[in-house]
């Protein structure tokens, strides 16, 4: 091939790349306004550390996943969005609650799969895992403002 024909596909293909730089789609995900969202949790009216918090849009909420946060000992927690920024966005959710121990009684580690250990969710079937119908619950169901919320409280039952 002459050096010319070289040349010539060497430009074609660099004006082809400068050209379609910039043109992929990037799938990052939405950026959500976040807002504080913080409260305490009583268990059977006691604070108890280790519970797993967990906020589900509802209705017309439009942000993606949701957030989480997890007990202190003294009952306290402070939410985390989904992606790992602290907060959540503001709309309705709702909450539910969990915490699994091992078959000894006790708190699964950080790594620990409940299913791995054989390890009993200690939450009421109610609080934890709702039927359907018990879904949109007014008592499940947690409105953050624009301004955020600082007083989340709830008192739930243990699933004796």
């Amino acid at each position: 091939m002459k050096l010319q024909s070289l040349s010539s596909i060497f430009v074609a293909s660099l004006i082809a790349m400068v050209s379609l730089t910039g043109c992929e789609e990037t799938l990052e995900a939405p950026v959500e306004k976040l807002v504080g969202g913080s409260g305490t949790i009583k268990v059977d009216g006691k604070p108890m550390g280790g519970i797993r918090i967990r906020l589900t849009p509802i209705n017309e909420t439009k942000s993606v996943g949701g957030s989480w946060g997890v007990t202190k000992d003294d009952g306290t927690f402070s939410l985390t969005h989904w992606t790992n920024e602290p907060g959540i966005a503001p709309g309705s959710y709702l909450i539910t609650f969990s915490r699994y121990v091992k078959p000894d009684g006790s708190p699964l580690g950080e790594r620990d799969s409940p299913a791995m250990v054989q390890a009993k969710e200690t939450i009421a079937k109610n609080w934890s895992n709702p039927e359907p119908d018990q879904m949109a619950s007014l008592t499940r169901r947690v409105d953050i403002p624009e301004g955020g919320k600082t007083d989340i409280e709830f008192t739930i039952a243990t699933g004796k």
